[in-house]
């Protein structure tokens, strides 16, 4: 596992824990609230703010199909300091499941969501894929879009799976918190002109 503290002192952690738009609490990032967020005491009673939410209109004009293609969606964004809380367990959970995959031995396979892989993006894990389909030519591609796919998780599933990164039974009470907020959280709705 990645030092904890290189990763919360590193440029790059605390620029991307910085937004500055608006919401119920005051702006902070992590350095400013690491004494707070890092003690799980305080993450088990820590009262989480409601996410913002609002429709995105995507719509775009497709000639193929004869005018607007309507999409929309929804978008929630946290609370400063729910923000700086999500970003702490965010980097927990994904070393521990980089430790996983490495265990497994799928590291190639499993690139989602990774933050090990060198630098290297969806980009570079389509043209080993190409290359291999090239050397291999039976090959079958199959592509799947998976219409709400977070929205329709199985939270039993994804809780299970989360202890199992932790290697244990039951989610400790700060990650049961964190848990609790991302799969049953309240929306204060705005409108965007």
């Amino acid at each position: 596992m990645r030092d904890i503290e290189i990763w919360r002192t590193s440029e790059k952690t605390i620029k991307k824990s910085q937004r500055y738009y608006a919401h119920f609490d005051y702006r902070t990032d992590i350095s400013k609230s690491w004494e707070y967020i890092s003690n799980p005491q305080n993450i088990c009673k820590h009262g989480f703010y409601p996410f913002i939410h609002y429709v995105k209109d995507m719509s775009k004009y497709s000639a193929k199909k004869g005018g607007i293609k309507e999409k929309h969606r929804d978008i929630c964004y946290a609370a400063h300091i729910d923000r700086c809380i999500f970003q702490l367990y965010n980097f927990i959970l994904n070393e521990c499941y980089n430790e996983e995959c490495a265990r497994l031995g799928i590291q190639d396979v499993a690139v989602a969501y990774r933050t090990n892989l060198n630098k290297q993006n969806n980009i570079d894990f389509a043209k080993k894929a190409i290359q291999f389909i090239r050397k291999n030519h039976d090959c079958y591609i199959m592509i799947g879009d998976f219409t709400k796919f977070f929205d329709k998780l199985n939270h039993e599933y994804l809780k299970k799976q989360w202890c199992r990164l932790l290697h244990t039974d039951r989610l400790p009470s700060d990650h049961y918190a964190v848990f609790k907020n991302i799969t049953q959280y309240s929306t204060s709705n705005c409108l965007i002109y």
